[in-house]
């Protein structure tokens, strides 16, 4: 005997007719819709080791994995400063995830509007560019990226179009994000 898979629906019909009776005539049923939702799971990369060399220090390392120092030093359980000692194994916790937070999402002409990337690496210059619902664009310049991998631009919207604009973030050492406001007319 087969057993039945989890998440399966069955529909069972019955035509309502007793035995040796003729069945009586009945208008079609719209089948019942059903949605199903995936779980959304979120996993993280496990830890990167490293083995640290002569003249390391956790602020190289740091830059070099895309993580903060201090995120380092608490994987570790290491005290204040950059002492390490060559053949130390370090765990380097996985760099965040990037994001791009457009702030407000919605506004009108003459409003600020601020970008917050987060997950860029340490360093990493970042270029804003902002593409109008017209076909418009307008780059910013460069932005480079916090100890943290944050990045903030800001963008005031004096006499812009109503509608949606769209927001691309570029970094010079690969990040590429994407994210939208609107312009209420």
């Amino acid at each position: 005997m087969r057993g039945l898979a989890a998440g399966c629906v069955f529909v069972l019909a019955a035509c309502g007719a007793a035995p040796g009776e003729t069945p009586k005539a009945t208008r079609p049923r719209t089948p019942a819709t059903t949605t199903t939702t995936a779980p959304t799971t979120t996993t993280m990369p496990p830890p990167t080791n490293y083995q640290v060399k002569r003249g390391d220090n956790l602020t190289a390392i740091a830059r070099f994995f895309g993580v903060t120092s201090a995120a380092i030093a608490a994987a570790n359980q290491l005290g204040g400063g950059d002492r390490l000692t060559e053949g130390q194994v370090l765990q380097i916790p996985p760099s965040p995830p990037a994001g791009l937070a457009v702030t407000p999402p919605d506004g009108i002409a003459g409003m600020v509007f601020t970008f917050t990337v987060r997950g860029a690496k340490v360093g990493e210059a970042v270029t804003f560019q902002v593409m109008a619902p017209g076909g418009g664009t307008f780059t910013g310049s460069p932005h480079t990226a916090a100890q943290d991998g944050s990045v903030t631009a800001s963008y005031r919207t004096d006499g812009d179009a109503a509608g949606k604009y769209d927001v691309v973030a570029n970094g010079d050492r690969g990040t590429s994000l994407r994210g939208s406001f609107r312009l209420l007319g």
